[in-house]
């Protein structure tokens, strides 16, 4: 009787654990699975997505101390091990001028912080003619904007950002020539235009009532800042009246007369550099 008992007691222990056996061996499809664990929603690296951390960014007012949390001061990986430079590779990762506004090629717009490129656009309007001007001396970003020296300088984002850049001149805009003429450089964001200011006719012999239409390209031409902006002559006269060493038969073809090393006797520049820099060159 107590080896029937074993038997019978062995024989269900070995039929348990077959069952076991067989019910973890076999392979349910229909298991659900543990949720993938995601720091950031779907399309955090895409720039067409909604959810694209860019936008979050701007939304944050560029706050990007929360970013450096977790993917470190310098955006390496962090505690979060997973770096920021594999994408944002220019100098200063994510904090590169590049990142927000311009281009691969230089940091003024276009495109602007709203990714527009339009000139009709106040967020790029004239940058690139001033920057990389065809008959002038190139400005520089401190000749209307304040000189920053980093992405935290408060001078760049300062405390209460709008996405607006502020106007400020720079000492070119003042410049008198040593004439008796004093500018007094105007941004009207309202009408997009700059007025009294030496870059555009307020100087010794200049139109001081021009004005430049930040959007609009024709708004300045040969004779807008000296001269007559309707025929596009710029020898300089002030309403019509011309003075010594100017006279009325001379054009743009005259130039090279006193200003040789600016123009050439067909009217071009054979240094532009010499042009709107704050002298006179004879």
């Amino acid at each position: 009787m107590k080896k029937l008992i074993m038997f019978y007691g062995s024989f269900i222990i070995l039929l348990a654990s077959a069952l076991v056996y067989q019910g973890c061996s076999e392979l349910n499809d229909n298991a659900l699975l543990a949720p993938e664990i995601r720091t950031h929603g779907v399309g955090w690296a895409n720039p067409s997505s909604s959810n694209f951390h860019g936008s979050y960014i701007a939304s944050t007012k560029w706050n990007l101390n929360q970013c450096k949390t977790c993917h470190g001061g310098d955006y390496s990986g962090g505690t979060s091990g997973s770096s920021c430079l594999g994408c944002h590779t220019n100098s200063n990762g994510p904090e590169n001028c590049r990142t927000c506004h311009g281009n691969s090629e230089h940091s003024n717009p276009p495109s602007a912080l709203n990714g527009d490129t339009s000139m009709t656009s106040l967020g790029v309007g004239m940058h690139m003619s001033h920057r990389y001007p065809r008959y002038s001396a190139a400005l520089s970003c401190e000749d209307c904007h304040r000189d920053i020296n980093g992405f935290d300088d408060p001078n760049h984002i300062g405390d209460n950002p709008d996405g607006i850049a502020e106007i400020f001149f720079g000492t070119r805009a003042y410049d008198t020539l040593g004439g008796p003429i004093r500018p007094n450089p105007t941004w009207d964001r309202s009408t997009a235009t700059c007025s009294n200011a030496y870059c555009h006719g307020t100087f010794k012999e200049g139109n001081v009532n021009a004005v430049g239409v930040w959007t609009n390209q024709g708004s300045v031409v040969c004779g807008t800042c000296h001269g007559n902006p309707n025929t596009g002559n710029p020898t300089p006269n002030i309403n019509g009246v011309f003075t010594e060493p100017h006279f009325a038969f001379m054009d743009r073809n005259s130039c090279y007369i006193c200003h040789g090393s600016v123009m050439n006797g067909q009217g071009n520049f054979v240094n532009k550099d010499l042009h709107v820099n704050g002298e006179v060159n004879y």
